[in-house]
């Protein structure tokens, strides 16, 4: 295969057309290559996607019964596209902090984890050469300092307002005005119980009307220099953290641009930082919309919307964003089953590829 500078890697909901219960990998143009993940699993609702410094593929399994971050080679194997399976590195079992993962996102060697249905992101120091092993990381200072004997989960970086209770675990209520994570539409069985529940067994009346309930919590995850960017996705907003010891920083929501059609952040998802201007981007699917962040002047401003000519219905339910090496965004219409290329300059948008098999989740664009 001749070498493109890039790869876009896509994982799938499960959940539509195909059903694909592994990551696409298509080239630079947009071309179908093949599927990424060769061993282990077998997989189910994956989402969230990153490399290491070492290049190894880390990939978020979401299932209730199965969730588990697993790690892939850095070697990419000679039919040009698909990495080796190496282990399941992160379960319930090895971490409380994590389940049903949805973002991943490394600082430096250590590797940080949203899971909606404990609402919190946690944070795994990985080690190993030849074979990676994570460890859960102290919970952050900042946090300590606010509930000193408060009973958080190991690893737990940015916590929860609305603490989930595990075992006999119950970790303190963080408040939002202190950067506590917020989340609607979740019932008050425990998180031991949603790990023995598969949600989407067939026959299974009680799942069935579960899934219909909105479930909004903690998705996308992005490191932009010192901070860290959470989606707060059931308020409407971004929390920003130092990437050191997890202090607050405040909350992104809404533009100074009265005339921004919309104006405001609408159930966020997706996070990605541009390698060209250090602006966060943020993916608005409620209300079709992407905004941008600038760390500088602090200002959140409105990059392209359902309303701006030629976007049609391309930001209809969008979830994941990557950014390729020159600045271009990618992301993904679950609704339309596509990938699409973003100006951000401009706001263009143009389809990436032919339609996909499944419905997009997270995107990662992967040098090669």
């Amino acid at each position: 295969m001749k070498a493109s500078g890039y790869q876009v890697y896509v994982s799938f909901s499960g959940e539509a057309g195909s059903m694909i219960e592994n990551v696409g990998a298509y080239d630079s143009t947009g071309t179908y290559l093949g599927l990424v993940l060769s061993g282990g699993g077998p997989y189910r609702e994956l989402r969230g996607l990153a490399l290491d410094a070492s290049g190894r593929l880390y990939v978020a399994d979401a299932y209730k019964k199965g969730s588990a971050i697993d790690v892939f080679s850095a070697t990419i194997n000679a039919d040009g596209y698909s990495r080796d399976f190496i282990d399941t590195l992160i379960t319930p079992q090895s971490s409380k902090a994590l389940l049903h993962p949805y973002g991943v996102a490394f600082d430096g060697d250590d590797l940080f984890v949203s899971s909606q249905d404990t609402n919190v992101v946690s944070g795994y120091a990985i080690s190993g050469k030849k074979n990676p092993s994570a460890k859960s990381l102290p919970v952050a200072a900042y946090l300590e300092k606010l509930h000193p004997k408060g009973d958080y989960y190991g690893g737990t970086f940015v916590a929860s307002a609305q603490p989930v209770t595990a075992g006999k675990k119950t970790p303190p209520a963080v408040d939002p005005s202190d950067g506590g994570l917020s989340a609607e539409g979740f019932d008050t069985a425990t998180a031991a119980e949603l790990h023995g529940t598969p949600p989407d067994a067939p026959g299974d009346d009680a799942a069935a009307a579960a899934k219909k309930e909105a479930r909004h919590s903690v998705r996308g995850i992005a490191f932009a220099g010192k901070r860290l960017y959470v989606a707060d996705q059931a308020k409407d907003r971004v929390g920003i953290y130092g990437h050191r010891n997890g202090t607050f920083h405040g909350w992104i929501s809404v533009t100074e641009d009265a005339s921004a059609k919309p104006d405001v952040l609408d159930k966020p998802v997706g996070l990605a930082v541009s390698p060209t201007d250090g602006r966060v981007y943020i993916g608005s699917p409620k209300n079709e919309a992407i905004f941008a962040y600038d760390p500088t002047s602090k200002k959140l401003t409105l990059v392209v919307s359902s309303a701006s000519s030629g976007a049609g219905d391309a930001l209809q339910d969008l979830s994941g964003l990557s950014f390729t090496p020159d600045g271009t965004l990618l992301f993904g219409s679950r609704s339309q089953q596509q990938l699409y290329s973003c100006d951000t300059s401009s706001g263009t948008v143009t389809a990436f590829g032919t339609k996909l098999g499944d419905a997009p989740e997270c995107v990662l664009v992967v040098p090669v």
